[in-house]
């Protein structure tokens, strides 16, 4: 194997997707808070994520997905530049090939995305 590039990740949306056509294609953002173990005794800390949805997976996280509802998503990190005013950025994101919902509200209509 040259290379691996898989993440898995469970959290809560910290906001509503956001949905936008690209091309002829849906694309959704949101971002999930992920609770980080740090040490007995000790409070959780929590991590951000961006997460980007393509095509049919898009079109259901945002006909399906809201703030507070816990997700489980699998897939790939990406790093992608930009330059703004002159100056290079970059953005680390993670893109969705699978997604589970997990909300209590959502166990009885469950589904797995590919």
């Amino acid at each position: 194997m040259s290379a691996y590039n898989r993440v898995t990740l469970v959290g809560n949306l910290v906001r509503d997707p956001e949905v936008k056509k690209v091309g002829k294609q849906s694309k959704t953002n949101f971002t999930i808070a992920v609770d980080r173990f740090v040490g007995k005794d000790k409070d959780p800390e929590t991590d951000y994520f961006t997460i980007v949805s393509w095509g049919k997976l898009a079109e259901v996280c945002g006909d399906y997905l809201a703030k507070g509802k816990k997700v489980l998503v699998d897939g790939r990190i990406q790093i992608r530049a930009y330059v703004q005013e002159n100056e290079k950025k970059w953005v680390t994101e993670i893109v969705a090939e699978n997604l589970k919902f997990l909300s209590s509200a959502d166990k009885e209509n469950s589904k797995q995305l590919a």
